[in-house]
């Protein structure tokens, strides 16, 4: 048990010594319509890469999406840019946090929810598979 102790400690240290440094990616670009009504010429755009998704139309409580490949985390904001269903024109630039609970070898998933007031909520997902094989969201 002593020999057990002490390697967990060395692991430990080493750790904190040398930084635990993950690195974060993406592959998938999601914007969900909670807006009430449909919303039109929706794009996103991902500041640092050449990466960005459109969609003609999103009727409500739709989603318009997109996977690629993974893509290292932005450090930039990601811009996204919609008709709303009064006719307006409205865009809002993010960099939503990566989440506390975060396995670095399975990609995230970039979440821009649209409310009725126009105003979006930004998050990182990610998705796992449980025991049973299905997929768990957090």
């Amino acid at each position: 048990m002593k020999k057990l102790i002490v390697l967990i400690l060395s692991c430990l240290s080493v750790a904190c010594i040398r930084g635990y440094n993950p690195t974060y990616s993406f592959n998938q670009i999601q914007v969900v319509n909670l807006s009430g009504t449909a919303i039109e010429d929706v794009s996103a755009s991902v500041a640092g890469t050449a990466k960005n998704i459109s969609c003609e139309k999103v009727v409500k409580n739709a989603i318009c999406s997109d996977y690629f490949g993974k893509r290292a985390y932005p450090q930039q904001g990601i811009e996204l840019s919609w008709i709303h269903g009064d006719g307006s024109r409205k865009s809002d630039v993010q960099s939503p946090p990566i989440p506390s609970f975060y396995i670095p070898a399975i990609p995230l998933r970039l979440v821009h929810e649209i409310n009725e007031a126009g105003s979006v909520k930004a998050s990182y997902q990610q998705e796992e598979l449980d025991r049973d094989g299905g997929m768990m969201y957090f």
